[in-house]
C-alpha cells in the first residue's frame, strides 16, 4: 500500500516490505520487491530490473530506441525528488506487447 504525504521529502512512502528499492542518491522509495518482474534486463548503462509499477518518478518525452529486443518507443524516467535518471518506461512496443506497461530501473553496484 502507498501512503501519500506532503510533510516528507518525497510524495509516496511504501509500506514495510521484506525488500524495497530506492533512489541511490536521495533514498526516495521507488518500488516494492513484490512488483519486480525480472532481473535479466540489459540497459545502456548495464543491468536493469523490470518492474510492474514504481512510485516517485517523473517521465521524459517518448522516443524511438533500438533496444536488444527490437525497436521500442520508450521514455526516460527520473527521480522526482533529486532528478536522477533511473531508467526507462515502455510507451509502445512493436515486437513485445507484454512490455507495454512495464518500467526498467538501472542497477547500481
Amino acid at each position: 500500500m502507498v501512503k501519500l504525504t506532503k510533510a516528507k521529502t518525497f510524495q509516496a512512502y511504501l509500506d514495510s516490505c521484506h525488500r524495497r528499492y530506492s533512489c541511490v542518491h536521495c533514498r526516495a522509495h521507488l518500488a516494492n520487491h513484490d512488483d519486480l518482474i525480472s532481473k535479466s534486463f540489459q540497459g545502456s548503462q548495464g543491468r536493469a530490473y523490470l518492474f510492474n509499477s514504481v512510485v516517485n518518478v517523473g517521465c521524459g518525452p517518448a522516443e524511438e530506441r533500438l533496444l536488444l529486443t527490437g525497436l521500442h518507443a520508450v521514455a526516460d524516467i527520473y527521480c522526482e525528488n533529486c532528478h536522477t535518471t533511473l531508467g526507462w518506461k515502455y510507451v509502445r512496443t512493436n515486437t513485445h506487447t507484454y512490455y507495454a506497461t512495464y518500467l526498467c530501473l538501472h542497477t547500481v553496484k
